[in-house]
């Protein structure tokens, strides 16, 4: 008799106590909360990189196409909270605007302190030389990069 009290006794003993599965439950809640601010972390930081590049891009074609003399005219960026415009003309209140790029909704442009005091920069025909240098930060939440354009119409990007 006392073989079959033995295993009744390790047959109760198989499962898994209340306090064992919160423990479990509590560990998984934790390891979910770390990859969930990861993820947003990883995708504030290849927003505001991708948008960086981009206005980066834009900022180099004008003065490209102020260069080439495009249209015999002068090109110039304008930078306002969400969107960056390329216009056409000596300034952005009276020029032509001729194209627009929307920042991901999570990237603003927090700071513009350019030489001008204005929030665009213009390139002269034929040099490509801006009419004012100065900084761009873009920034999302919990990251920023500082774009700064020089007088030579240099970009560098941090």
């Amino acid at each position: 008799m006392g073989g079959s009290k033995k295993k009744k006794d390790n047959a109760k003993n198989k499962g898994f106590t209340l306090l064992e599965m919160l423990l479990v439950l509590s560990i998984l809640a934790i390891l979910s909360i770390i990859s969930v601010s990861s993820y947003y972390g990883l995708r504030e930081r290849q927003s505001l990189k991708k948008d960086a590049d981009s206005i980066v891009s834009i900022i180099e074609s004008t003065k490209n196409m102020s260069l080439n003399r495009k249209n015999d005219s002068s090109y110039g960026v304008y930078f306002s909270t969400s969107t960056v415009t390329v216009f056409v003309g000596d300034s952005y209140v009276n020029g032509n605007k001729i194209s627009n790029y929307n920042l991901e909704s999570n990237v603003k442009i927090s700071a513009v302190s350019i030489s001008s005091n204005s929030r665009e920069i213009e390139f002269a025909k034929i040099t490509g030389n801006p009419n004012a240098t100065g900084t761009i930060t873009l920034s999302t939440p919990s990251y920023s990069k500082v774009l700064t354009i020089y007088g030579t119409g240099m970009i560098d990007l941090k």
